[in-house]
C-alpha cells in the first residue's frame, strides 16, 4: 500500500496526487524533480535516503511551495477531466515555486503569492499545450500529450480558456495591491507570454526551413522562449512582495539568466543542433547559471535568498 509521505494519507495505486494534501506522487525518490515520492509506510515527515546526492536533497525543500498550488488547481478543476489531465502533465511546477520564493526574498509572505503562482501555473500549462499542438508532439515523459489524448477540438479551446483564467485570477490583485500594481502584473505576463510565443514560432520556422541559426541567434531565442517566462514569475513575485525597484530588477535579471540557462541546457542535448552549437550551449548555460547566482548576492541574506540559489543548482533539469 502506498501512503503520502507528507500527510500519511492512503493513496490508490496509479494516483498521481494525494487527495488529502495535493502532493504530487512519484514511484521513485530518485526522480530528480521538485516533488517528493512515495513511501511504503505512513509518515508525516519528508524522508530522504542517506545515499541521495545534494541535487536530490535540494529539490525537497520546494515541496511545500508546490503543494498548496496543486491543491488549488485540483480542487477548482475537479469536474474538468481535460484540465485535470493537463495539470497532471506537471508543466506548471516552476510556476508554483518561483513566485512564492521571489515574494519571500523581498520580505513578503509566500501566501501572498499563492494566487500569483496559481495564475502563472495556468499560463504555463496553456503554453505547453499550444507548443505540443504546434510541434505535433505525441508524448512527453511517458504520457500522451493533451491534444493527442483529447484531440485539437478540445485542446485548442482548453489552452485559450486557461490563458483567460490566468488573467481572471490575476485580477484578484486589484484589491490587494491597487489597480496600478495589478495592471503592472498583467503587463508583465502579457508581454512575457506574447514574446515567448513569438520566439517559439521563430525557432520552429527556422527548423522547418532548415536555416542555420548562429549561436547568438540561439541565445536570443532561448531568452525569448524560456528566459522571459521565468523572469515574469520572479518579477511578479517581487511586485507582490512589495519589493523595491532595485530588488524587483535583481529578481527579473535572476529569472532571465536562470530561464535562459535552462533552455540552453535543453538545447545542448537536442540532436537537431550541430555538435559545435550544443557544446557552446552547455558552456553558456553554466555561465548564465553563475550570473543568476550573482544576482542573488545583492538580495538580503535570508532563507528565500538561499532557496533561489539552490534553484540554480537544479537548473539542469526540465523546468517548463
Amino acid at each position: 500500500m502506498i501512503h503520502c509521505i507528507n500527510c500519511g494519507n492512503e493513496i490508490s495505486e496509479g494516483e498521481r496526487y494525494c487527495s488529502s494534501c495535493g502532493l504530487f506522487m512519484k514511484d521513485s525518490l530518485l526522480d530528480v524533480r521538485f516533488l517528493a515520492g512515495s513511501a511504503s509506510v505512513p509518515t508525516t515527515k519528508l524522508s530522504i535516503p542517506d545515499d541521495s546526492n545534494e541535487l536530490i536533497r535540494n529539490s525537497y525543500e520546494f515541496v511545500n511551495y508546490v503543494r498548496p498550488v496543486n491543491t488549488k488547481l485540483l480542487e477548482l478543476h475537479k469536474d474538468q477531466p481535460a484540465v485535470l489531465y493537463a495539470i497532471n502533465m506537471n508543466d506548471h511546477l516552476i510556476g508554483a515555486v518561483i513566485p512564492q520564493i521571489s515574494c519571500e526574498a523581498v520580505g513578503g509572505r509566500s501566501y501572498d503569492a499563492l494566487v500569483l503562482s496559481y495564475s502563472y501555473s495556468l499560463g504555463l500549462i496553456a503554453g505547453r499545450i499550444f507548443d505540443d499542438i504546434m510541434d505535433r508532439t505525441n508524448e512527453r515523459r511517458g504520457k500522451r500529450t493533451v491534444w493527442k489524448e483529447f484531440g485539437d477540438p478540445v485542446a485548442i479551446p482548453l489552452a485559450l480558456w486557461l490563458v483567460s483564467e490566468m488573467f481572471e485570477a490575476l485580477s484578484a490583485y486589484d484589491s490587494i495591491l491597487g489597480r496600478g500594481e495589478s495592471d503592472r502584473l498583467m503587463r508583465t505576463f502579457r508581454s512575457a507570454f506574447g514574446d515567448s510565443s513569438r520566439a517559439e514560432e521563430e525557432e520552429k520556422l527556422a527548423k522547418r526551413s532548415k536555416a542555420d541559426l548562429t549561436f547568438e541567434e540561439g541565445v536570443r531565442l532561448a531568452e525569448g522562449k524560456r528566459g522571459i517566462l521565468v523572469a515574469a514569475g520572479t518579477t511578479a513575485g517581487g511586485i507582490v512582495g512589495k519589493g523595491s525597484e532595485e530588488e524587483i530588477l535583481l529578481l527579473k535579471n535572476y529569472g532571465m539568466a536562470m530561464g535562459t540557462a535552462n533552455q540552453l541546457f535543453d538545447d545542448s542535448g537536442d540532436p537537431d543542433y550541430p555538435k559545435s552549437y550544443r557544446e557552446r550551449a552547455l558552456s553558456e548555460s553554466r555561465d548564465l547559471t553563475s550570473e543568476a547566482i550573482k544576482c542573488t548576492d545583492k538580495l538580503k541574506p535570508t532563507q528565500a535568498q538561499r532557496k533561489l540559489r539552490n534553484l540554480c543548482k537544479i537548473s539542469e533539469i526540465p523546468l517548463i
